[in-house]
């Protein structure tokens, strides 16, 4: 576990939410897995911004219902930027929305790993994380 944890601390996440709370929850939960490098975005407009303004984040946890750029119209930038890395998308709207919003993901061509319901967990967001080492 030490190995993948000193793997995990290389990692470059992005987190994008509309809700303080959320991006300082799943930071936490990111920090505790060994994740050092934690940028956060208050929604989808501020992901593009910070996007164009540091280096590309290795994965992007992202909430899909946000008010203004929601999930879905962020992840279209992301296809029509090429983004490389790669994407898991959270949502407490159950789990229809998450089964679309992953097709939206893989239609925009993106390294799309899954989805993760809200509340967040550490073992939930572990597996993602392994998924984006393979």
């Amino acid at each position: 576990m030490a190995e993948n944890t000193s793997d995990l601390s290389r990692l470059r996440v992005m987190v994008i939410d509309d809700d303080d709370f959320q991006l300082d929850f799943a930071t936490e939960l990111l920090e505790e897995l060994g994740i050092r490098k934690v940028t956060t975005a208050l929604g989808g407009d501020n992901a593009l911004l910070a996007l164009d303004h540091q280096p590309a984040p290795d994965l992007i946890l992202c909430d899909i219902q946000m008010p203004g750029m929601d999930g879905f119209e962020l992840i279209k930038h992301l296809g029509d930027r090429q983004f490389e890395g790669a994407v898991i998308l959270i949502s407490g709207q159950g789990a229809k929305v998450l089964y679309t919003a992953s097709l939206v993901a893989q239609l925009a061509r993106l390294h799309f790993l899954g989805t993760v319901e809200k509340p967040l967990s550490k073992n939930a967001l572990l597996n993602m994380l392994e998924k984006a080492q393979g």
